[in-house]
């Protein structure tokens, strides 16, 4: 059973670990036509894999231009540095990157900002809104708040400033929105330049065929890897099934089938794995597995201090994944372009109510396996009656039916099949029967 869990978490973190996104082009002799891909999420390791394969797909069909349809709250910094890194190097290929709002009402705000303003072009429908992208730094030490906020956020606006002025962009007022959280209307946007222009449309369709986009061509969305990578990103996610997983092992102790240990162990590794994409601190990734290991000593010591111990250690390690964001491959600090969510909060008490209830359902399980008789233990049929099912001589040995099973039995009385016996000891798996007299 050890081998087969072994085995299957080296399959599976091969299998997450292998890449399978297109290779780019190396070179094309012409460049021309469109590749169109659409999000609408948030900008997580998910996102930034769909548009790392939007943009190895557009070069491998020499696409002169990307459109890339963009609505998002924003996200962490590491992902959007990430996505910037493939529109640049889109660019340096040879291409035409274009971000576009839409459709009517859709906006790109904190993270979604950075990404727009790394584009050749971006166009807005009217009724959209851009910008919001004051980054949110947690893990600032004691007594350095305002100091280590200040040098954050004018890190974030000088790369801002960057990616603007590149574009010939109105980079003032592109800063605003990192370092006063301003937000731009779809016609101030214009008005101040923070966008190329403005389309005269309300749908996602229309505002593609204003800009070239032939109808035939297809809009991409997140497939399945992108979107398995975005769910099992997500802190949340992963940290309660890293939980689940503990626990499926946990009750293999109780009810041993190798099924449940296999989805356990498998849980824990997509839980890692997920984590691991993530970027979450090393710190927090051993403080959950330390956690783990006070929950499974719990079997042992029975007494739900060991349980207590490793539920505050798990969700300590938990709340630091938000404490301490995944840091940039670049030169910026690590941080959310969202506060940490509220569902995170209630998830934290549910964990904790969940793994005390959990441990306690355990021990009962155990205190009630305990109690229960063993199946076919022969010590227990000691007193109980049978009848012979062969002849003995006295010293020997035969075959009697005691409890509605056969038996090896012992006895110092010659026997003839069919007399009526009693158990009177045991000895290994033989009994000591005697003739039921009368």
């Amino acid at each position: 059973m050890k081998l087969i869990r072994l085995l299957l978490v080296a399959a599976l973190l091969t299998a997450f670990a292998v890449q399978t996104a297109p290779v780019h082009a190396q070179s094309c002799t012409t460049k021309s036509g469109y590749y169109v891909a659409s999000l609408n999420a948030g900008i997580d390791p998910g996102a930034a894999d769909f548009l790392s394969s939007t943009v190895a797909n557009a070069e491998s069909a020499c696409a002169a231009n990307v459109v890339f349809v963009l609505q998002t709250n924003g996200g962490d910094s590491a992902s959007m540095e990430s996505m910037v890194s493939s529109i640049q190097g889109y660019q340096q290929w040879g291409g035409n990157f274009i971000t576009l709002v839409a459709p009517q009402g859709a906006y790109v705000f904190s993270a979604g900002s950075y990404i727009a303003e790394s584009s050749n072009q971006i166009y807005m429908e009217p009724g959209t809104t851009i910008g919001s992208a004051t980054p949110i730094v947690s893990g600032i030490p004691t007594g350095e708040a305002n100091t280590t906020m200040t040098k954050d956020i004018n890190a974030f606006a000088s790369y801002m400033t960057t990616l603007t002025q590149t574009h010939g962009r109105n980079s003032t007022a592109t800063a605003l929105m990192v370092t006063k959280g301003v937000s731009y209307p779809y016609d101030r946007a214009l008005r101040y330049h923070v966008v190329n222009g403005v389309i005269n449309s309300t749908t996602i369709a229309g505002a593609l065929a204003d800009l070239g986009v032939p109808a035939s061509a297809p809009v991409n969305t997140p497939g399945i890897r992108s979107t398995l990578i975005s769910i099992f990103s997500n802190p949340n996610v992963s940290s309660l099934l890293f939980l689940l997983g503990v626990f499926a092992v946990l009750a293999d102790v109780y009810h041993p089938t190798i099924i449940l240990s296999a989805v356990g162990v498998a849980v824990i590794a997509v839980a890692l794995f997920g984590l691991g994409v993530f970027g979450a601190s090393p710190l927090a990734v051993l403080l959950m597995v330390i956690g783990a290991a006070f929950i499974f000593l719990e079997v042992k010591t029975q007494h739900g201090i060991s349980a207590i111990v490793g539920v505050v250690i798990f969700i300590l390690g938990f709340f630091l994944i938000y404490q301490f964001p995944p840091a940039t491959s670049g030169n910026l600090p690590a941080a959310n372009f969202s506060a940490t969510p509220d569902i995170t909060y209630g998830l934290l008490v549910g964990l904790g109510a969940a793994v005390v209830i959990a441990s306690l359902y355990l021990r009962s399980i155990r205190d009630a396996l305990k109690k229960r008789p063993k199946v076919n233990e022969p010590s227990a049929l000691i007193g109980r009656e049978g009848a012979m099912e062969s002849s003995l001589k006295a010293g020997g040995r035969g075959v009697a039916i005691i409890a509605s099973e056969e038996w090896s039995v012992h006895s110092s009385q010659d026997l003839n099949r069919g007399d009526q016996v009693r158990v009177i000891a045991v000895r290994g798996n033989t009994l000591t029967v005697e003739r039921v007299s009368g």
